[in-house]
């Protein structure tokens, strides 16, 4: 049986994750709209970049102290995120072959690199945790 602690655990994650999600999409399509209208939004590229490498740091992290803090095996993630990985990576390589056959018309904001970087720092340690939790 799960006491109270388990149980806001549990909802405070499931919050901070589609908290988490909803910046991520949002932030990715103010990506693409900011890359083919040529940085028409490049005040809301910055602001829900960094918004959104915040929160995704609190959900990974919080997620992380709950896979270490409960007994062993009582944690499951139900999530992957190598799909979002995958989507994301696929993006700036289609932004770098456009910009690159355009010779530079279609310029890649600063951001995208830095928050792509920051996404996948973050799972990279959130993986590396999750397999020395599962080898102690």
């Amino acid at each position: 049986m799960k006491n109270k602690k388990q149980i806001l655990t549990k909802k405070y994650l499931t919050f901070l994750r589609a908290l988490s999600g909803w910046w991520g999409w949002l932030t990715f399509l103010i990506f693409i709209y900011d890359f083919f209208t040529l940085q028409k939004v490049s005040a809301a590229v910055s602001t829900s970049a960094v918004i959104y490498g915040v929160i995704l740091a609190l959900y990974v992290g919080n997620k992380e102290v709950a896979r270490w803090s409960g007994k062993k095996g009582e944690y499951k993630s139900l999530y992957f995120g190598e799909l979002y990985i995958f989507v994301w990576s696929a993006a700036l390589f289609v932004f770098v072959i456009i910009s690159a056959l355009t010779h530079g018309f279609y310029e890649i904001s600063s951001e995208f690199p830095a928050t792509y970087i920051t996404i996948l720092g973050i799972y990279v340690l959130s993986q590396q945790s999750k397999l020395v939790y599962h080898n102690k």
